[in-house]
């Protein structure tokens, strides 16, 4: 099977000459000198067991056999040289997807800027983000199914890496006619005994919050838990970047001891990143010390409350 032999320089040096009708020519095209093209197309036309161009003296044309497959070798010429430069554009980070898991309140506190910051840089990626509890974040990052994650530690895998990213103070958050409203000082968790909580995968991993006892209320997607919250319903905990903050129906008072959620970049420990989710990432570790600022966040702290 000699046609095994046939390399990408055989077909562009076939397609080169039949083009220009000139070994001369086809050289100076290629870069090469004309033995080294006569020996091409000689090894082509050996491999294939056809003669695909009549030499002449003065110009050398395709045979019959080579009219016909001129055609065939420029689309397998063309769609090489159109494979190799979308994989160098993609590696130089022109072009790219992006698919990014992250809890709703960074998504959408935090990574507005950051976006058009990384847009501005990098306008021919793509960018998909899947807003989730921490703990679907977690599971996506860990069955690849988006390319990185970024929220709190659900649950430790040693599958995942994770890098700080900032802290979020917990506050306590409730109805602005609760009679917790008529105070801006600190409360304390001991003083929360009787009150009606609404929990949320936040509130029950607190240890804290767990010496409270059960509660019969538990709102995962912070949509309905703000819901309920603005129904005078109880009471709940939110992380400061959760909290809206023009609304005139809730109240937030500050937790004493304080608690914090410690907000991570999670990924695969064993993924090899794409170059565009690579410069996603970069630009994050660069931008967030001014957005964490801006925000009045804190670097990571050492105690995690997931």
């Amino acid at each position: 099977m000699k046609y095994l032999n046939i390399t990408l320089r055989h077909l562009r040096t076939f397609v080169i000459v039949a083009r220009y009708g000139s070994f001369n020519k086809a050289a100076d095209e290629l870069s090469r000198t004309q033995p080294a093209i006569t020996l091409a197309i000689k090894q082509l036309e050996e491999f294939v067991g056809l003669k695909l161009l009549e030499r002449t003296t003065r110009r050398v044309m395709p045979t019959a056999e080579g009219e016909n497959f001129m055609p065939v070798a420029e689309r397998l010429v063309r769609d090489f040289d159109a494979a190799i430069s979308d994989l160098k554009a993609t590696a130089e980070r022109r072009v790219g997807n992006i698919s990014i898991a992250i809890v709703p309140s960074v998504a959408n506190q935090l990574l507005p800027p950051i976006i058009k910051t990384f847009s501005n840089h990098f306008p021919g990626i793509n960018l998909l983000l899947n807003d989730d509890t921490a703990r679907a974040v977690q599971q996506k990052v860990e069955r690849n199914e988006v390319d990185f994650g970024i929220g709190s530690i659900w649950q430790p895998s040693s599958l995942l890496k994770y890098t700080p990213l900032f802290a979020d103070k917990l506050e306590l958050v409730f109805h602005r006619d609760h009679y917790l409203s008529e105070s801006d000082k600190p409360v304390r968790w001991d003083a929360l005994h009787g009150e009606t909580f609404l929990d949320s995968g936040i509130t029950k991993n607190m240890l804290a919050r767990q010496a409270l006892g059960q509660s019969k209320f538990d709102f995962p997607n912070i949509t309905t838990l703000l819901a309920m919250l603005r129904s005078n319903l109880g009471v709940s905990v939110l992380p400061s970047l959760a909290i809206p903050k023009a609304d005139g129906e809730l109240r937030s008072r500050p937790l004493e001891p304080s608690e914090s959620r410690n907000i991570h970049l999670i990924t695969r420990n064993d993924w090899t990143l794409s170059p565009a989710a690579e410069a996603m990432i970069e630009t994050i570790i660069n931008e967030i010390p001014t957005q964490i600022k801006a925000l009045g966040l804190s670097p990571h702290h050492d105690i995690e409350a997931e």
